[in-house]
Parts: C-alpha cells; structure tokens; sequence
C-alpha cells in the first residue's frame, strides 16, 4: 500500500449546516492558513478488476458482469408516515425523492441487484416525473396505480410493471403491515415474473452509456461549502442527513427519527446526496405537480462533508440527466450509493 496526499482547501462558509470538516480513514492531519493535508493510505492504482467484474453503471463500484449489465427496476415507494417503516429500501442502488400532492414525497429505490430481495414496499401509484427519472436510468418503472399524467407516458410507450393489470396480483400481493392502501409489496420472485408477463427484457440498449461518472476512488472535494447537517425542505416528512465522518456516509432521518429499513433494520446512508432544482406548474385540480425537467438548472453535489455548486442539464425529453460544474466539466461522483431529492426552486 503506498500513502497518498490529499490537499483540501479549508471551509469557508456553510450552504447547509455549520460543523467541523469531517473525512474517511483520516490518518493525519496538519492544518496551515490555507490547506489540510490529509494521508490516506490506499492501494497500489490499479484499474483492473477481477475477471467477471465491471463498475456499476449505478454506484461506480466494483460488481459482477451478469448483475451489472442488467436493467434495473425503479419502484415507486410510499412515504407516508402511515407506512413507515418501509421494507428493502435499503437494498436500492440510488434513491429518488420528489413532492407530489399535499406536501407529501414519495421515493422511487432503483434495484439493480434483486438476489436478496425478498420484500419492498410498501408501493404506490406512478407520477410522471418519476418515470423522467427512470429514464435516467433506463429502468424498468414498477408501480400499483398511476395518475392520469402517468397514464399519459405510459400509453406513448415507456416499458411498465403495473399492479392495475390482469397479472398484478401475481407480481404484488397485501401484506399485513399497514391497511390498504398501503400494504401492496413485491420481491425478486415478483419482479422476474413481472418480465415474463410483459415481455420485457433486463437487457440495457446497444451502446448504453451510463449518465452518471464516479471517481476511481473516494475523493473530498477541493472546493465547496461545509455539509455536516443537510435539511431539504419537504415540510410534511421533514427529512434530514447527517454526515458520519467515521464512515464517510450521510444517515438519513425523516418524522424526528431514523430512517429505518424493517427488513434488515439498518438506517439508510448515502455516499452522495445530489439536490437538483427544478421549478414547477400544478396541473390539476388535485394538486399533481409538472416538474420542468428538461433544460439546466442550479444544483448541489454533497459528500464527503461538503457541498459543491453544481448545474444538471438535460437538453430534451430523450435525453438523460447530467451533472456538470460551471465551465462544462462532468460532476464525478464518488463510488457508493447515491440519493437525489428535486427541489422546486421557490423554496427558500
């Protein structure tokens, strides 16, 4: 193992929280007017993996071929306190959140590797901007219900799993959690017969690229603003992140607790948070929200105890999701899992 340093310039001012720096596997550390440098030791640079490995299109770690070059599924999660706590949300590769009606969020887990689960949910009905975000990720959308907007990208093509259909109740069953509406769950046995019946395949486009890129090892920022504490501002779940700088992972709370996975319960953690600003129009009478997705917007990249000013641009319906510093560079992610929350850009 050989030593490398890494030179990091001193917090300044905080977008989120204010707190001490915090970094991983801190070995020493001698702060001067302008740097800390902090020696990590890692392993010889070595890009090659293990015969029968690939990094994952979805967290930049190292991954079996056969589980990384398949589609994943983007499952819409309820977000209720009424559902809490929710089953195998853990086990997601990347976690989405976004408002819906009456100031409540629901989640959409991106499962790629589904050998161990044996249970989520409990699932709810589809919105269109979700299906935007599998898109993202060429996922296959998995849900029980849809509004009339989902409906409507649904009909033009986008490939679906629905619990509405003659073999819902095969690939969804009740639980006994919660009441209905919320205790519709499905697991691995669920979702590959879920492929049966609609035909469709695991298999990624030809020439699929994956949209997000990660650094070749865990890197903290050089620029940015402390993030020990980060609040998003969904006032009905007030959900929250705080940075373990022992692990180098961000713990998510929400309903003044720890966010808990019943079937392993462990508390969900993030190696990136990504806040993506979007602005939006209520589109009906109920209160369903347009989200613009298409075009650029501000947005923050946030690991590692910092938080970095970032732009995400997608240039058409088509396209997918990026994430670039201001003069055009892409946003290197740092390997492990990753959270995205879209927040309307009139809030404070």
């Amino acid at each position: 193992m050989k030593k490398k340093s890494l030179y990091i310039t001193l917090c300044l001012s905080a977008i989120i929280a204010l707190s001490a720096c915090g970094g991983k596997e801190e070995t020493k550390a001698e702060e001067s007017k302008t740097t800390i440098i902090v020696e990590k030791e890692t392993e010889e640079d070595n890009d090659g993996l293990p015969e029968g490995q690939m990094y994952s299109y979805l967290t930049g770690e190292p991954v079996d071929i056969e589980i990384g070059t398949q589609r994943p599924f983007a499952i819409m999660i309820n977000n209720i306190y009424d559902a809490m706590p929710q089953s195998g949300i853990s086990q997601a590769e990347i976690l989405y959140e976004c408002l819906v009606e009456s100031d409540i969020t629901r989640l959409m887990g991106v499962f790629q590797d589904i050998e161990d689960l044996n249970k989520v949910g409990s699932i709810r009905s589809a919105r269109h901007d979700y299906i935007e975000f599998a898109k993202d990720q060429e996922a296959i959308f998995t849900h029980y219900g849809q509004s009339v907007f989902a409906q409507n990208v649904i009909d033009a093509g986008y490939p679906t799993i629905s619990g509405l259909t003659g073999y819902g109740e095969d690939v969804f069953y009740r639980g006994s959690d919660f009441p209905a509406p919320h205790n519709v769950f499905t697991d691995k046995e669920g979702l590959l017969l879920g492929l049966e019946y609609t035909g469709l395949t695991r298999e990624y486009s030809e020439g699929y690229e994956s949209r997000l890129t990660f650094n070749s090892e865990d890197t903290v920022a050089e620029t940015g603003n402390t993030a020990n504490k980060v609040t998003l501002p969904f006032v009905y779940s007030n959900p929250w992140f705080e940075y373990d700088a022992e692990t180098g992972l961000y713990k998510r709370f929400q309903y003044e607790t720890e966010h808990i996975d019943a079937v392993n319960g462990e508390q969900l953690t993030f190696e990136n948070l990504i806040i993506q600003y979007a602005s939006y129009e209520v589109i009906s009478n109920d209160g369903h929200k347009d989200f613009h997705l298409v075009g650029s917007g501000d947005g923050l990249w946030i690991s590692n105890g910092k938080a970095v000013e970032i732009r995400w641009e997608r240039a058409s319906e088509n396209d997918k999701t990026t994430y670039v510093y201001a003069d055009g560079s892409p946003v290197n992610l740092n390997p492990g899992k990753s959270y995205i929350a879209i927040v309307p850009t009139d809030t404070p």
